[in-house]
């Protein structure tokens, strides 16, 4: 990305930050190893399919689907957001909110509509999830739970800072490290559920 599109991410970074009421769209710093325990029923963990950098039909499909998330948040269709997403927040589930609804909706077009399949340059995934994600220093991470036959749901966004010092990578690429508890969940995806 060149410096007038750093200064203007730099700019909606921190306008998401200020209108963002749910965790599905956060930033965050890379965190050390932690065992992360949520009450999530016990699974038989998922057979892994690494895919980085080489599988652009799933991709491409769920970058299809983050658009049409995006154009049905731009166009204010709650109904539209619910067939696409994962999860919707408090805030859009309560009929008395929906000002703020429209408003988590624009921030959510504002912060993500200027980037382009081609900055997500990484994926992994597996039958219940992907993570789509661009290069750093400034780490975009897109999330994706999988329905059983395998289509894509949005489940959020997140941006990382992974400086020259840092010792623990914005997204985990190793899969024995990836679902400390064992539920069949990465820990970085079960982290946005709600």
């Amino acid at each position: 990305m060149n410096k007038w599109a750093l200064s203007t991410l730099a700019i909606i970074i921190a306008l998401a930050i200020f209108f963002f009421a749910t965790r599905s769209f956060e930033v965050q710093e890379p965190q050390p190893a932690r065992d992360l325990s949520l009450s999530i029923p016990s699974l038989t963990p998922p057979s892994l399919d690494i895919l980085p950098n080489n599988n652009s039909n799933l991709a491409q499909e769920a970058w299809e689907i983050f658009q049409n998330y995006l154009a049905f948040a731009h166009a204010h269709d709650l109904e539209g957001l619910r067939t696409l997403s994962h999860q919707i927040s408090d805030t859009c589930n309560n009929p008395a909110k929906e000002k703020g609804c429209f408003e988590l909706m624009d921030s959510v077009y504002t912060l993500a509509s200027p980037f382009t399949l081609n900055d997500f340059k990484n994926i992994i995934s597996d039958e219940k999830q992907i993570i789509m994600y661009t290069d750093g220093p400034d780490v975009v991470m897109l999330y994706f739970t999988r329905k059983e036959d395998g289509t894509p749901k949005v489940l959020g966004m997140r941006f990382c800072l992974e400086n020259a010092t840092a010792t623990i990578s914005c997204v985990e690429t190793d899969p024995t490290k990836r679902d400390l508890n064992n539920n069949g969940w990465w820990d970085s995806v079960e982290s946005l559920f709600y």
